[in-house]
This record gives C-alpha cells, structure tokens and sequence, in this order.
C-alpha cells in the first residue's frame, strides 16, 4: 500500500476560522506517508475508536441519550473499561462522533 514512497509528513494547508483572526490554527491538514508498521498501527487506532463509537451508540439509543454531557455521563467510564487500548481523548471524541450522527439522523428526518 504504501511502497515505493518517502516516510515524511508534509504540511499541506493552515486556516484561520473567518471568526477567530488571532490565536491557534482552526484547520490543519497533514498528509502522512507512514511506514507499513506505522500504517498498521494507524488503522488498529482507527478500528479500535470506530468500535468504541458503535459501543457507545447502544446505550445512546437505549437511554435516548442524545446530548454529549448526558451521554458523556452514561457511556465514558464504560467505554474506556470496555476498550483498554482507548485513550481519553479517543473515547471522547468516540461520544462526540455519536452525538454527532444521532443529532445528523434527527436533522435529516
């Protein structure tokens, strides 16, 4: 997948929100070419925080916990015992990812 090319990371874009003129970058955009054990790596992170999204989605639904503190609440604790390898800052964003498509879902009804 990834032979034949450079291990660098190259910058690629840094944005300012039109409604923040100073302080930090909203948006910054890398292109990684990692080794194919980095790349591995990457995608057992990737797998592992989008099950963490579909554990967290059952007690959404069951409890009709929609919002991000109520489900925060309800399903963090859970979710880090459930995944061992899953960092706080991925379960939390596993919880905003759900938030997220329950609040897309309702929208598009």
């Amino acid at each position: 997948m990834f032979e034949g090319r450079e291990r660098q990371v190259i910058v690629l874009a840094f944005r300012r929100s039109a409604a923040k003129s100073v302080g930090l970058p909203s948006v910054i955009q890398l292109r990684l070419n990692p080794s194919h054990e980095d790349a591995a790596r990457l995608a057992a992170a990737m797998a592992l925080c989008n099950e963490a999204a579909a554990f967290v989605s059952r007690p959404a639904w069951s409890h009709r916990a929609f919002e991000a503190v109520a489900l925060h609440r309800l399903a963090y604790y859970e979710a880090r015992a459930a995944f061992p390898g899953l960092g706080a800052q991925a379960a939390v964003k596993a919880i905003a990812r759900v938030v997220a498509a329950c609040a897309n879902r309702r929208a598009s009804k």
